[in-house]
């Protein structure tokens, strides 16, 4: 009875043993992702294949989904395009170039739409465009980074005569107002990014010279906070009530 026992067992093991080889095997053979058919149709059947030419022909098109010309557009590209370089592509078939990465997160960004539709759209899979998202904003960031004046007091008159022969606005060296720009609720962020709007926001502070361009701007105050508190919490907020901006005098 005792030998029988054990032989079971080893029979039992033996099975056990097989079965991990025979799944290690499958597991080394089969693939563990599959590409999706409609995604592999992007080079063809994508909206950047089949309609980005098309638009770039016909602005009042463009302009709808772009929210800039095709001129603003090719500018912005030519100063974001370095940070863009192209990596390493273990699929050069099917690789996405700088352009089209720039032109799916424009459009994105433009439309305000659910990612997925705009992915969907250009046939990218949902999970590789939110690297693609993160990779064109930051090149975004950098490549405008210097395009963002420095503001000295010589600037800073310069704004003011401007304000006041455009707009009859006299000691004025900036427009500023903020923006609440809606995020999923971080965890255990309780009630800090809602703000009184009814949804979850960090919130973007900008100051426009007279010609409506950004001099300034400040991202990541909470959501909750009130204007007072969100001016303050910035850098030339610090500075303006510290006096540490050197604002010209009286014009």
């Amino acid at each position: 009875m005792e030998s029988k026992v054990i032989e079971d067992v080893v029979v039992l093991c033996a099975t056990i043993v097989l079965n991990a080889i025979a799944l290690r095997k499958i597991t080394k053979t089969t693939p563990s992702c599959r590409v999706n058919p409609y995604l592999k149709e992007r080079q063809n059947k994508g909206r950047f294949a089949k309609d980005f030419q098309d638009m770039l022909n016909n602005v009042p098109v463009f302009k709808e989904n772009f929210h800039m010309s095709p001129e603003s557009f090719a500018e912005i590209f030519q100063i974001v395009e370095p940070f863009l370089r192209e990596k390493k592509n273990t699929r050069p078939s099917d690789k996405i170039s700088a352009l089209e990465k720039f032109a799916v997160v424009m459009e994105y960004l433009a439309s305000g739409t659910i990612q997925r539709h705009v992915a969907a759209v250009y046939r990218i899979s949902k999970q590789h465009f939110g690297t693609i998202l993160d990779e064109v904003c930051c090149a975004i960031s950098k490549g405008l980074e210097s395009e963002i004046p420095v503001l000295d007091e010589p600037k800073f008159i310069t704004i003011a005569n401007e304000f006041n022969a455009f707009w009859n606005l006299p000691n004025c060296v900036g427009a500023i107002d903020g923006k609440h720009i809606g995020i999923k609720c971080p965890s255990n962020a309780g009630s800090m990014f809602y703000n009184y709007k009814g949804f979850h926001s960090i919130v973007l502070m900008a100051i426009a010279d007279a010609n409506c361009k950004f001099i300034h701007i400040d991202v990541g105050a909470y959501g909750s906070e009130g204007d007072a508190n969100v001016f303050a919490s910035t850098k030339i907020g610090r500075q303006i009530l510290q006096d540490e901006l050197n604002l010209p005098p009286d014009i």
